[in-house]
């Protein structure tokens, strides 16, 4: 499908060795291995993910999102998700997964838990 894009841009956060991701588009089968891809070729202690214009994520955009997650975690990395809308954040709670991630509203905010 024509609106199955997923653009990724790359910005520099408020701290050392952080990164900040804004995804526009979906996050689906056809688009999640740019995120995959891109979350394994880096190494950044801390990246916030800003999804705010994200319209929509399936079951392959969530495993993406877990599956960078557990990375993170597993290599004393933080990952954090800001700016997602009402319609993902159901699909978190749907699959049980609500409890893993933090929602930030926006990634001013989620960078205010970070240290500085």
């Amino acid at each position: 499908m024509a609106d199955d894009k997923l653009t990724l841009q790359i910005l520099d956060g408020t701290r050392p060795d952080e990164k900040v991701m804004v995804l526009e588009g979906v996050l689906n089968a056809e688009t999640a291995f740019q995120f995959r891809d891109y979350v394994r070729k880096n190494d950044f202690a801390t990246l916030v993910v800003d999804m705010s214009r994200v319209r929509y994520v399936d079951s392959s955009g969530l495993g993406v999102l877990i599956g960078a997650y557990v990375s993170f975690e597993r290599n004393c990395r933080r990952l954090l998700l800001a700016g997602l809308n009402d319609r993902i954040w159901n699909l978190f709670r749907t699959c049980k997964i609500e409890d893993v991630f933090t929602r930030y509203p926006t990634v001013a905010d989620a960078e205010q838990t970070m240290p500085i």
